[in-house]
């Protein structure tokens, strides 16, 4: 072929790829969640010491929805944890004594629950009903009093007669309960023990352990400590910005808590809730002016997004 050939052929792919990228240019930008399977970035691991308190000062816990909506990272932990044998009828509880305390979730699992104006909520509840364990009312081994989110996973505080040797309590209920999801919230024991770098520290690790072994996080708020008002809030911003940073669902009970009888918390014991008399399984008006069941409300609400996604995934 001459020169001039050449020079044309390649003048005339020049023009062919000028044209290519500007038709690439005109199409719309692909939306996320027209994806099914969205890619997952890379966790960031992390480092103690390396919390900026500046980081959180653009926080505002009252501008924080109460119930979150699944992100796209949150739908891919998701599906990923069903494609890795995840039960998605099963969530672990993982906390302190406010979340081992009797009257958060275990009412839902003995029925006789009074629905109020929250009926819809009974499908929850029937959907974790069929896990080999109903989550609802399991002992959790990732969940006790004194825990904090150091403690957690920490070998240490693994109870030998369920937990094998070298398992954390996190890693121990990961591996008996089999939970697509984990129900996490840490702070009310952190704010007598640990500074704000070591909370942010320990907190992110729960989470990266947690995600890394197959399991979406749904992380909380937690409620006020009276004895640590101004280091409640700070926690509680570490918490939101740490949900925010690994894009997982955030149920903000601080704020749901706000509105009520000192802030729902027990008055003459500031590590746990007021409940309503009877059950903690009732959802009228009167029962929400007490915090443990406003928590149970809440939690039921934000697992109710998991179940829609589940059944839209099929």
């Amino acid at each position: 072929m001459s020169q001039r050939r050449l020079t044309l052929a390649a003048a005339f792919a020049a023009i062919a790829l000028g044209l290519a990228i500007v038709a690439l240019s005109a199409l719309p930008p692909a939306r996320a969640q027209d994806d099914p399977t969205p890619t997952l970035a890379p966790l960031v691991t992390p480092v103690l010491g390396a919390f900026d308190p500046a980081s959180i000062e653009d926080v505002d816990l009252s501008e924080i929805p109460i119930v979150p909506e699944l992100s796209d990272t949150a739908r891919a932990l998701l599906l990923e944890s069903i494609a890795q044998g995840r039960d998605p009828h099963a969530f672990a509880k993982v906390g302190d004594c406010m979340t081992e305390d009797p009257a958060f979730l275990y009412p839902l699992a003995e029925g006789e629950i009074e629905w109020g104006e929250y009926e819809d909520l009974q499908a929850v509840v029937e959907h974790y009903a069929q896990a080999d364990e109903n989550p609802f009312g399991r002992k959790s081994q990732a969940a006790a009093g004194g825990f904090n989110a150091a403690s957690v996973i920490d070998s240490m505080w693994a109870n030998p007669q369920f937990c094998e040797a070298g398992e954390t309590p996190l890693s121990c209920e990961l591996r008996l309960m089999n939970p697509a999801v984990a129900v996490i919230m840490f702070g009310t024991n952190d704010v007598f023990y640990l500074d704000e770098a070591q909370f942010d520290y320990f907190l992110r690790s729960v989470l990266v352990k947690t995600i890394e072994a197959g399991t979406l996080p749904v992380l909380s708020t937690f409620p006020l400590r009276p004895e640590f008002p101004e280091k409640t809030e700070v926690f509680n911003r570490i918490v939101a910005r740490a949900a925010e940073d690994y894009d997982i669902p955030l149920i903000n009970l601080w704020r749901a808590l706000e509105p009520l009888p000192n802030q729902g918390v027990d008055p003459e014991d500031t590590t746990h809730l007021t409940s309503p008399e009877g059950s903690a399984a009732q959802f009228t008006d009167e029962a929400l002016e007490t915090g443990f069941a406003v928590r149970n409300l809440v939690t039921l609400q934000a697992l109710e997004a998991i179940v829609e996604q589940l059944a839209v995934s099929g």
